[in-house]
C-alpha cells in the first residue's frame, strides 16, 4: 500500500468485519479504484480463511483513513448492504390515481 508510505500519521479507523477474504478483497478494490484510502487487516492467512467469531464476524477487519470515512461508508453501503436496506422503489399500478 503506498499510499501507507506517504501518510503514515493517518489514523484508520474499521469500517466493518468479513468472514471471506474474497469478501473483503472485494470491497477493498472498490475503495481503492474510488481513492480511499484502506486496507485489511488480519487476511493473510494462507489458503485458511479465518475462523468466526461469536456473533458471525471473523478477525478479517477493513480499516480505512479517518478523513475518507464517510465516503468509504457510502460506497459500502451503496454496493455491498442488502436491498431489503434500501427505500422500495415505488409500484408504477400506485400512480394511477384510482
Amino acid at each position: 500500500m503506498s499510499w501507507m508510505r506517504e501518510d503514515q500519521d493517518v489514523p484508520l479507523v474499521r469500517l466493518t468485519y468479513f468472514s471471506t477474504s474474497t469478501e473483503a478483497g472485494q470491497v477493498l478494490q472498490l475503495l481503492l479504484n474510488n481513492g480511499i484510502r484502506a486496507l485489511l487487516d488480519g487476511a493473510n492467512f494462507g489458503s485458511l480463511e479465518p475462523l468466526p467469531l461469536p456473533g458471525g464476524f471473523s478477525e478479517i477487519q477493513l480499516l480505512v483513513a479517518e478523513p475518507d470515512y464517510e465516503r468509504a461508508k457510502e460506497l459500502y453501503e451503496a454496493f455491498f448492504t442488502r436491498g431489503d436496506s434500501i427505500a422500495p422503489e415505488e409500484d408504477p399500478e400506485d400512480e394511477s390515481g384510482d
